[in-house]
């Protein structure tokens, strides 16, 4: 196994006496699925290995809650609340959010769902999106065009702000696409798509699965009206947890309708319902898993913390092993020259990418193969990834 490579980050969910932040290393030993020897995982883009805090923080959270607290009484749910909260509170540092402006969802896809379902449709309306988008991104606006008629434009790649903008027409409702690109990696020009948008009355709608934690997001300065995440990938936390955000003023009601969806719970009648969050904690419709929730903050807490030194760092490495393929006889890179993030997609020559990825991880590389019509080996190269498991990576598939 190459040697292992210590990087630091500050994790706001540990700080130490006098409001000083804890260092919180990433590195193999610190996770515990990447413990055993050879294996090296590139895989963080599929689903990231959460480490030791991550997990630390989960337990602690069930450990509460499975004890005493249930003869609390109402003090168990303020308890869940009060986990909840740290989570929204720690997603909106992330983001550059404010807490009451984010709701917690199951995963990106969720998050898509409750933002695509919550518009008013008609069969005059047209949405836009692009080719390269994941399913999870494509079957809500596919599933409009079933129930409504409404009519899905997908672009081809590369997505530029002039290309959508000639997109456009005036039934156009909405723009739905990914901040980064799951299949090559590239990073979308979505502020300038967003500042079109607006410009034109046209709702912006992004897929933040392959972006937070693997480039810096700020969702004012992008100007997005509806941006959804996960926790489960590039920010190493557990899965069943992202959050979606909402920008103030956007008309989008909830589908997923519940007690949590009340803003005052006294309020609630039998004639005609009750008064919901005027934010996006009116998509939260029934209490998520807690523990989860406490997992999610402390995985987003590490992340806020991290800066643009380290956002460089996962570039760094990703552009390293980038141009080691690059070199390579019968290989093709796919991904953004130099890196735009940590997801380096390429082909061989001569063979699929299922076996490609296959006979790979029978080498100990653990990667992923992208579908039709973007056939790619896609790896994720993120902090605990070494230079030494990189260029293992690049020797490996030069002997394919």
């Amino acid at each position: 196994m190459p040697a292992d490579r210590r990087y630091t980050t500050r994790c706001c969910t540990e700080p130490r006496e006098g409001g000083e932040r804890a260092l919180i290393p990433i590195t193999r030993a610190d996770i515990p699925a990447l413990c055993s020897a050879g294996a090296v995982y590139l895989n963080s883009g599929a689903s990231g290995p959460p480490p030791g805090y991550v997990l630390r923080a989960m337990r602690e959270a069930e450990d509460r809650l499975s004890g005493p607290a249930y003869l609390a009484g109402a003090g168990l749910f303020e308890l869940q609340g009060d986990l909840l909260a740290r989570a929204r509170a720690a997603a909106a540092g992330l983001l550059g959010a404010a807490p009451h402006e984010l709701a917690l969802t199951q995963n990106t896809s969720h998050g898509i769902n409750l933002a695509v379902a919550g518009l008013d449709w008609s069969a005059e309306d047209e949405v836009i999106s692009t080719r390269a988008e994941h399913p999870g991104g494509l079957l809500p606006l596919y599933e409009l065009s079933r129930r409504y008629g409404v009519r899905v434009k997908l672009l081809e790649p590369p997505i530029t702000a002039e290309k959508v903008e000639s997109a456009l027409t005036p039934r156009t409702r909405l723009i739905s696409l990914s901040h980064v690109l799951y299949t090559t990696g590239e990073v979308l020009p979505l502020r300038e798509i967003c500042g079109l948008a607006r410009s034109r009355g046209v709702l912006t709608l992004a897929d933040g699965a392959q972006s937070v934690g693997n480039v810096p997001v700020d969702v004012k300065e992008l100007g997005v009206d509806l941006y959804a995440l996960t926790g489960h990938k590039w920010l190493l936390g557990p899965e069943g947890m992202g959050t979606l955000y909402v920008r103030p003023g956007v008309e989008a009601r909830s589908t997923n309708l519940g007690y949590l969806s009340l803003s005052d719970p006294a309020s609630f009648d039998y004639e005609g319902g009750g008064e919901l969050w005027a934010g996006a904690r009116r998509f939260e419709g029934s209490t998520p898993n807690p523990a989860l929730a406490a997992g999610f903050a402390a995985a987003a807490g590490a992340a806020s913390q991290r800066g643009p030194e380290q956002y460089e760092e996962i570039r760094r490495k990703a552009g390293h092993l980038t141009r080691r393929l690059a070199e390579l006889a019968d290989i093709t890179v796919h991904s953004p020259q130099p890196a735009a993030s940590g997801l380096v997609s390429f082909t061989v020559e001569g063979m699929s990418s299922p076996e490609a990825v296959d006979r790979l991880h029978g080498k100990g590389f653990v990667l992923r193969s992208i579908p039709e019509p973007h056939p790619y080996v896609r790896a994720s190269v993120h902090l605990f990834n070494t230079e030494e498991e990189l260029d293992a990576l690049a020797d490996a598939v030069s002997r394919l």
